[in-house]
């Protein structure tokens, strides 16, 4: 019971990487810094720039996936941009992770030993672990409808516990719990859809229990 809107039903959602660039300066004094200092802030911005501009949460939907840059620290002597990669495609996903280290090293071409990079991979599309056993899909479709809920079966544009378990042995789509507004100051849940939601939990153990006998 991951899921937003009432009807609801993914089981699908992005890969997932987080990755650290790390931007090592000398700081000198400004007035003699000429062919001597390195401004890590400026080559972070330089890096930053040469990700595909339209690559961003802010300009991508449904299946398209981003680098979204999360953080800036920096000074002059160490700038760090953390930033989290998704796509829905294990392949572009892989290609992504790949972008990043191929402009690590650009940026090292030009300024020799200044960037380094941590990539490290978070979760996967759980797709690939509920393809084999659909009949689940089509048991939570079949609880929505005798529970008077339109299934609106989405991809996810994110993560959730569902891919954690899928990963793990146990398939794991998600039903909607009626959620809205997600990670904002206005998130809320009409209890409507929490009664809908209880309602399909019920009858998803009804169909379960039909089958077995």
């Amino acid at each position: 019971m991951d899921g937003g809107a009432v009807g609801e039903l993914e089981y699908e959602n992005f890969n997932a990487a987080v990755a650290k660039v790390i931007f090592h300066g000398r700081n000198v004094h400004p007035g003699s810094a000429k062919h001597k200092m390195i401004n890590s802030i400026r080559i972070a911005n330089q890096f930053a720039i040469m990700l595909p501009r339209w690559e961003t949460p802010e300009h991508t939907e449904g299946y398209e996936g981003f680098y979204h840059l999360t953080s800036i620290e920096g000074t002059v002597e160490k700038t760090v941009l953390t930033y989290i990669i998704r796509d829905h495609d294990r392949d572009r996903f892989e290609r992504r992770k790949k972008e990043l280290e191929h402009l690590t090293r650009k940026i090292n071409h030009e300024f020799p030993g200044v960037a380094e990079l941590d990539i490290k991979d978070q979760y996967y599309n759980m797709r690939e672990k509920i393809d084999p056993v659909m009949h689940i899909v089509e048991i939570a479709e079949e609880a929505m409808r005798r529970a008077g809920v339109t299934p609106v079966v989405v991809p996810i544009r994110g993560g959730t516990d569902g891919a954690q378990l899928s990963f793990k042995g146990l398939p794991c789509p998600n039903i909607f719990a009626g959620g809205l507004n997600f990670h904002g100051r206005h998130e809320f849940v009409p209890i409507p859809s929490m009664e809908k939601a209880t309602a399909t939990i019920v009858e998803i153990a009804h169909l379960v229990a039909e089958n077995n006998k």
